[in-house]
């Protein structure tokens, strides 16, 4: 809970609801869990309590949440939050609001790693299904973005927040006014330019590229520099970031992404009919890279050499030392997670006729997507070592060991790398936390084992560690 949910005046009921706790807080007001005791159900309160705000301030606020009760209140649809009622009290402004139990896919998107393709695929149909109705009805979001979205304990996704929302006839909306959240902005926001649908159409296709890729397209330091890269450049092809990602995807994603808003998709419809082009032309390939956006991570390093397994269909990589393909991939994925064994066998294939450390190396570098890591992945072979243990490249998962010398420093440096093959660049956190509380490498070995809550890949690390 936020430090502005933290000083919340408590209060124990708004109008007819029972107020049964706080959900958050921000900019416009606090969100309370409450009750409606007419119809016995709990609802969710989004207000603006009147005492926080300069008089002219406070009445734009309250036109918008007016104007989020007026836009969703008229849409009911399974992929929409419910608006119940707007109303008023003497020093509040509030409106009623159907409460999903679940979390947006903020938390889950800022942890910097795809998603599951099939769940992405799923959400994304869904947010467009609730997109398209939105729009046949006359109302833009204008303000598509992880933080609002979100997932049910069911895995139904939930539009939610229609406070900048455009609807027809409605005078809230200001000329030339940006509204929006830079990251997820269509160039047309940027620029103050009226939008119509295929602007959430753009934002939606950033958070599709979010969930596909584990990272923005646009993805500046500042507003500033977020506004160039939307207005001027092209971005990756989501392949590119994340090769495990079937090809199919680019240009769909692309398209969504113009710059032009002729350019793009002209309808939802036309998006969702697309994405189940799309889809189809991916589910019969009985190949790994198709179902996955994870790649396998290997429990051992012979399929390394043997070329053998789900990736199979790659040249044979019997020229290349097994052990030396190994170290390259845990080292990897200590940047950029299991993917790093698909990225590994693809650029090793690439010169499999003449084995070369350095040239491998290279090859991968530039997956790595922040200079630093880049430049650490880069260190850590810098002399040729096959180990990449060198101490100029393991400083970003190198936990902090001095606390831990029943063990050694050696042993958790060396766990921490197995795991990160498995979690990415958090395994070092992870690996700090549980040394701290193990008292033998078999006791955190079988800790570690158990922060990977996939279950294949848990097996996996138990038989690297020799559990």
């Amino acid at each position: 809970m936020s430090a502005a949910a933290m000083d919340t005046p408590r209060i124990t009921e708004l109008g007819k609801y029972r107020i049964d706790g706080v959900l958050g807080a921000g900019a416009m007001g606090v969100v309370y869990r409450a009750f409606d005791p007419h119809i016995e159900r709990p609802v969710a309160l989004k207000t603006v309590r009147h005492e926080l705000f300069e008089h002219g301030e406070r009445e734009s606020l309250k036109a918008r949440l007016r104007n989020e009760a007026q836009a969703a209140g008229r849409l009911t649809h399974p992929n929409i939050v419910g608006v119940y009622e707007y109303g008023e009290t003497r020093d509040t402004a509030y409106i009623a609001m159907e409460l999903v139990s679940g979390q947006s896919l903020k938390p889950m998107l800022d942890a910097g790693r795809p998603a599951d393709l099939a769940k992405a695929l799923d959400w994304f149909a869904q947010l467009l299904a609730a997109l398209g109705f939105a729009h046949d009805h006359g109302v833009v979001h204008r303000d598509i973005k992880p933080a609002n979205l979100l997932v049910s304990a069911q895995g139904r996704l939930k539009v939610a927040d229609f406070g900048v929302a455009h609807v027809e006839s409605s005078t809230l909306t200001l000329a030339g006014a940006m509204i929006g959240t830079p990251s997820y902005m269509s160039p047309e926001q940027f620029t103050g330019e009226p939008v119509d649908a295929r602007s959430d159409l753009f934002s939606a296709a950033i958070v599709l590229y979010q969930m596909l890729t584990g990272c923005r397209p646009f993805a500046g330091a500042s507003q500033a520099e977020v506004m160039r890269q939307v207005m001027h450049e092209t971005p990756r092809l989501p392949c590119a970031v994340n090769p495990a990602l079937p090809p199919a995807f680019d240009d769909m994603l692309m398209r969504a992404l113009s710059r032009r808003p002729s350019a793009r998709f002209q309808t939802a419809a036309a998006l969702a009919d697309a994405l189940r082009g799309v889809r189809t032309s991916v589910a019969p390939a009985n190949d790994d890279d198709c179902t996955i956006l994870h790649a396998p991570v290997a429990s051992s390093v012979a399929p390394h050499a043997s070329g053998t397994g789900s990736l199979g269909s790659l040249p044979s990589l019997t020229m290349w030392p097994a052990d030396m393909l190994a170290s390259v991939e845990t080292r990897l994925a200590a940047q950029i997670g299991p993917v790093a064994r698909l990225l590994v066998r693809r650029a090793a294939a690439r010169i499999a006729n003449a084995p070369d450390l350095s040239g491998l190396v290279a090859l991968l570098a530039p997956h790595v997507p922040s200079e630093k890591g880049r430049a650490q992945f880069v260190a850590a072979f810098a002399d040729g070592s096959r180990a990449g243990t060198t101490t100029h490249g393991g400083a970003s998962l190198s936990p902090d060991v001095s606390r831990f010398a029943s063990l050694g420093a050696e042993q958790v440096q060396a766990a921490a790398l197995k795991l990160a093959v498995y979690l990415g660049p958090i395994a070092a956190i992870v690996t700090k936390r549980e040394a701290a509380r193990a008292d033998s490498l078999r006791a955190l070995h079988e800790r570690l084992a158990a922060a990977i809550s996939n279950e294949h890949d848990r097996a996996r690390f138990e038989r690297d560690v020799g559990l």
